[in-house]
């Protein structure tokens, strides 16, 4: 199948789209650089809000919104601790946009990337549309070198086929999305995430995809997601091990009581996201400091949810070789050895 290329140049598309922007203890120079990211799109005012909700940081980030209130439709929202999840929830609920994109505020989106990543989605009559992003360190802003005036796309599928045939990352920023796929009155239910947990995105980003009737991804780097060593995603201490694993599993047997829930439906590329989430936690297990009681812990979970050893299937050479080692002693050993170099 070919691949579309889009030449934007003379294209003119007005949309509305909200960016939801949240944080928490953050310094103000972070927060400054995620909302100039935003406002230096060049998007007109009446494109765009950002929404900033704060979940209860030890020092108001009102000062620094109050800077923006002259550039952008831009609003702040307190809400009591509660995580990530439930302060994207509340976002979603004042957003007016018909497109949406969520950002953290420790990270920012590339210059012009997005009023051509919009253009494509409208033109194409997507759902969703997936991109590309950069880990990035420091202060200083990085600035891609690609071309974002020609957005090449793979070809336009389902979410539930993109899934079959994919391997998805379970991060909400990652794509742009039009609203209707939280709210669409045929799925029954609006969709939103899962609060007071760690990785909610997992959960809410494959039912986002699955929903997905036209979506698409393309190479262009739009995001870049800032390594700071003290974020939630780089605590190492035992606690916070141990509920990210418990976390883990809330959300693996959600997403199981969800794929049951759908019946007759075509759920092939769902079920794969589910047995890839098992394996990475048994890759999470192999990291751990206590490898072994992990990795037990976390067979016995999994064997009760019927997804150990990891069910047959022709994914991926990976997925066959990871699902065969892990059947005995001498290949777990050698899969330990593996993941204790990637750690590094």
């Amino acid at each position: 199948m070919q691949h579309r290329i889009l030449c934007l140049e003379c294209v003119s598309i007005i949309i509305m789209i909200s960016f939801i922007v949240t944080t928490y203890n953050l310094e103000d120079w972070l927060l400054r650089r995620c909302l100039d990211s935003i406002v230096a799109q060049g998007m007109s005012r009446d494109q765009y809000e950002i929404i900033v909700v704060d979940d209860e940081s030890a020092v108001s980030p009102q000062h620094v919104v109050d800077g923006y209130t002259r550039h952008a439709d831009i609003s702040l929202y307190v809400q009591r601790h509660a995580r990530q999840g439930a302060a994207r929830n509340l976002g979603v609920q004042y957003a007016k946009g018909e497109w949406m994109q969520f950002v953290d505020g420790d990270d920012y989106l590339l210059p012009g990337t997005i009023i051509p990543i919009l253009q494509a989605a409208e033109i194409n009559d997507l759902d969703l549309l997936m991109f590309g992003f950069f880990e990035v360190y420091g202060e200083k802003l990085v600035v891609s070198n690609r071309t974002t005036s020609k957005i090449v796309l793979s070809p336009i599928t389902t979410g539930n086929d993109y899934m079959l045939h994919h391997n998805l990352l379970g991060v909400c920023w990652l794509q742009v999305f039009h609203r209707s796929l939280l709210d669409e009155p045929m799925f029954g239910y609006p969709l939103r995430f899962t609060e007071g947990i760690y990785v909610e995105d997992e959960e809410f980003v494959t039912k986002l995809v699955w929903r997905a009737q036209r979506m698409a991804r393309t190479d262009v780097p739009v995001y870049a997601y800032y390594q700071r060593v003290n974020s939630t995603v780089h605590c190492r201490s035992f606690e916070h091990t141990d509920e990210l694993f418990g976390n883990c599993f809330v959300v693996l047997k959600r997403l199981i009581d969800f794929e049951t829930s759908l019946g007759a439906k075509a759920h092939e590329g769902l079920t794969r996201k589910v047995r890839f989430l098992a394996l990475d936690i048994l890759r999470l297990s192999l990291r751990d400091s206590d490898w072994m009681d992990r990795w037990k812990r976390s067979v016995r979970q999994l064997d009760n949810l019927g997804l150990y050893p990891l069910p047959a299937a022709n994914y991926s050479w990976k997925y066959s070789m990871f699902r065969l080692l892990t059947n005995n002693g001498v290949g777990r050993r050698m899969l330990w050895l593996l993941e204790k170099r990637k750690k590094r």
